[in-house]
């Protein structure tokens, strides 16, 4: 019989693109043990709440909600359950940390009960509800199912039901303030470029909070079925493509008020690949998670230079948190953001699983192969600190990231990067069921 050399190459080269994808994730995975010994290193030993940023006074010994669910989420992937279970519970039971029926947005790591931000945040409350509910998959615990629960129908209870509202169907910033005070629970800072009026933030919608609701609420409704989440979610997706959705760039708004807000935030490119997938992205548009994608390439990922603690140079490739037409605009370099580049990596990951799924290989593995030439340049980037592995907030100390804030002091050391870090080395995507 004639051998059949196309079969053959075929199998070879599978072989080779699997045994590539699993020699460099079994090298990377000699990294965490390194990022956890940080971590620990820089948490409170009592709380078991990390320092958010380390290295700049004004934050000392912060920790920031979001902060703390995606390093529960960490030390939930890498098999560190009790780390897990220590921070979720503590927010669980900590009566100060909660306020207008939801999680206040950070406090201090040493005593939860004084908050060093009490504004209630959307955003966070939901990434505080994806830890919870990852712990229930690897515990089985129903409690802290019941936690996510909770903090997702807070936010469910946001969602706006006006059908003549431009909003409808959208998850607003967080919910009103108390009315004794006057500013609570409201923007008052200037925006981008120009003034802006003060807006409450249930009258501010942003991408991000409503894909991190989407995923939130998927994985509630694969896991109980209850048709609540499911139906929130079609609203929500109604709110994306009439406000979320830029036509014109093919990608999505960095939000909306009482009319889009057209800026360009990276991570609401990724984490929508990540939550929403190939497929649901087509129901927006034909082919849109590869035009996303080619967007964020193009727009937002840069080579830069690096100069680490010890003097070594070097050349990084990474996401911005905007596109290079903003930041030209704030008279700023391009930079890299590890936090935000580890949400690229695991963007790549959704689009190679989704479309060797749908029996698109060669898609797949043109993904996959961008997915571990990014992680290599972020391995470059890690910082040794005295035997344990960490990153700057940003390859650019105290510079605007363009979304109203700027990032830490030179030689600050952050505990997002970190834990992004273990997420995309262990292919673990908390906005994906099952992943």
């Amino acid at each position: 019989m004639k051998p059949n050399y196309k079969l053959i190459l075929f199998i070879i080269l599978f072989a080779i693109t699997f045994c590539f994808k699993e020699i460099h994730a079994d090298l990377y995975k000699n990294n965490i043990d390194g990022f956890l010994k940080w971590i620990t290193k820089n948490s409170d030993p009592d709380t078991g709440l990390p320092y958010s940023h380390v290295g700049d006074k004004r934050f000392e010994k912060w920790c920031i909600t979001y902060d703390a669910a995606v390093v529960a989420l960490a030390y939930t992937a890498s098999g560190n359950i009790d780390k897990a279970k220590k921070i979720i519970d503590l927010y669980m039971s900590k009566e100060n940390v909660w306020r207008l029926g939801g999680l206040i947005g950070g406090v201090f790591a040493y005593e939860p009960n004084a908050g060093v931000s009490w504004l209630v945040w959307s955003g966070e409350n939901l990434w505080m509800g994806i830890a919870s509910f990852h712990l229930y998959k690897a515990t089985g615990e129903k409690k802290y199912l019941s936690f996510a629960i909770k903090l997702a129908d807070f936010n469910l209870s946001l969602q706006n039901k006006d059908k003549t509202d431009i909003n409808y169907g959208g998850i607003p910033l967080g919910p009103k303030g108390d009315p004794i005070y006057p500013k609570d629970q409201a923007i008052v800072t200037s925006d981008i470029f120009e003034k802006m009026p003060d807006y409450s933030f249930t009258e501010i919608f942003a991408t991000e909070h409503n894909i991190d609701a989407y995923a939130l609420f998927n994985l509630l409704y694969q896991e109980t079925k209850n048709e609540k989440y499911n139906s929130a979610n079609k609203n929500i997706l109604i709110w994306i493509k009439k406000a979320g959705f830029n036509k014109t760039q093919q990608r999505f708004n960095r939000g909306c008020r009482k009319e889009p807000d057209e800026n360009v935030a990276t991570d609401v490119q990724t984490w929508g690949i990540s939550a929403l997938g190939v497929e649901v992205l087509d129901t927006i548009e034909a082919g849109l998670a590869i035009n996303i994608i080619e967007f964020v390439e193009n727009n937002c990922v840069s080579i830069v230079s690096f100069i680490k603690p010890d003097g070594k140079e070097v050349f990084v490739k990474g996401a911005d948190f905007i596109d290079k037409k903003t930041a030209k605009k704030l008279n700023r370099e391009v930079l890299v953001s590890p936090e935000w580049t580890f949400q690229l990596i695991n963007a790549y990951q959704r689009l190679s699983s989704d479309f060797e799924r749908l029996g698109k290989n060669e898609r797949s593995n043109r993904y996959s192969k961008k997915r571990l030439e990014l992680l290599k340049s972020m391995m470059e980037l890690a910082i040794d600190d005295n035997g344990t592995f960490c990153y700057p907030y940003a390859t650019l100390p105290d510079v605007p990231k363009g979304h109203g804030f700027n990032t830490p002091k030179k030689g600050n050391l952050s505990v997002i990067g970190a834990a992004q870090a273990i997420l995309s080395i262990l292919n673990y995507d908390p906005l994906v069921y099952g992943f």
